[in-house]
């Protein structure tokens, strides 16, 4: 066996099994990525106010007035301000995870309090746990672990397509990058298999070595110990594209939905592969 077959057997048999959970993990992924944007559309009440005459109360009386009706195992973490005179303060709670408050920053009123969509509450539990629960009495933890697992063989699906791919002439490289209809629908979907996986390579790499941090306890402490103290928030920008601001999360919108596609098309070029055999 060359090693090319060596690559390719790998490539299809970790991807066969797990191929319908990394669609699952990449489309989920997507639709998070806009999550902020989609939400303040969907509750202006929260985020738009109409500036007041006067000047805009202080981040710590914001922070007092909500401390004011907090019960006594709650606590304010800090206040989000902008810029912008139109945008209410954000008063981010110590628990649960992503709560917050918002306040009118120029009469003080509490405007209510975050609460996250429907649609992203479970695109976020599908992305992390394939809408799992974490079990009551400490087992094992079935759907992020098999999401862990499946983004740590997508990291090897990703390599060794990259291996299979390699050219050997410019040419070969011009040609493997494109996507064409002009030859029919199968060429086109092995272009897009091909050339998309190429594409969005980089950042779904990306995605992947950084997103199995929260799979992993014994991953994150490396990754954090390698990357130094500061690691959390630069992970996080890393895993959703925010380090680049809204250019960098587009691109991460459009190579999460190319990742979703991909084992789709894969599965259809080996099913149809197998008939040609069959034939």
């Amino acid at each position: 066996m060359t090693m090319r077959s060596l690559f390719r057997d790998v490539h299809l048999w970790l991807s066969v099994p797990f191929g319908i959970i990394l669609v699952l993990i990449c489309f989920s992924g997507a639709m998070l990525v806009f999550e902020d944007e989609v939400t303040r559309w969907a509750k202006p009440h929260l985020y738009r106010v109409e500036p007041g005459p006067g000047p805009r109360i202080s981040p710590d009386e914001a922070a007092a007035l909500v401390a004011a009706t907090l019960p006594g195992d709650v606590t304010v973490r800090g206040v989000k301000t902008y810029d912008e005179a139109g945008r209410s303060y954000q008063v981010n709670l110590s628990k649960p995870k992503r709560a917050a408050v918002f306040v009118h920053p120029y009469t003080g009123e509490i405007l209510g309090r975050y609460e996250r969509l429907p649609f992203f509450q479970t695109m976020f539990r599908l992305h992390r746990w394939l809408l799992g629960s974490r079990p009551a009495d400490g087992g094992i933890y079935w759907g992020k672990l098999v999401v862990g697992v499946s983004t740590l063989l997508f990291v090897f699906v990703l390599l060794t397509g990259l291996l299979l791919w390699w050219p050997r002439t410019k040419k070969a490289l011009r040609n493997s990058l494109k996507i064409t209809l002009r030859h029919g629908w199968p060429r086109f979907w092995y272009g897009w298999h091909v050339a998309g996986g190429m594409y969005a390579l980089l950042l779904l790499l990306l995605m992947a070595l950084t997103g199995l941090s929260w799979s992993f306890g014994w991953y994150r402490e490396w990754v954090y110990g390698l990357l130094g103290t500061d690691a959390r928030p630069l992970v996080r920008a890393l895993h959703l594209g925010t380090w680049g601001g809204m250019a960098t999360r587009v691109l991460y919108f459009l190579a999460a939905l190319i990742g979703a596609t991909l084992p789709i098309t894969g599965y259809y070029l080996w099913i149809r592969r197998l008939r040609r055999k069959r034939r």
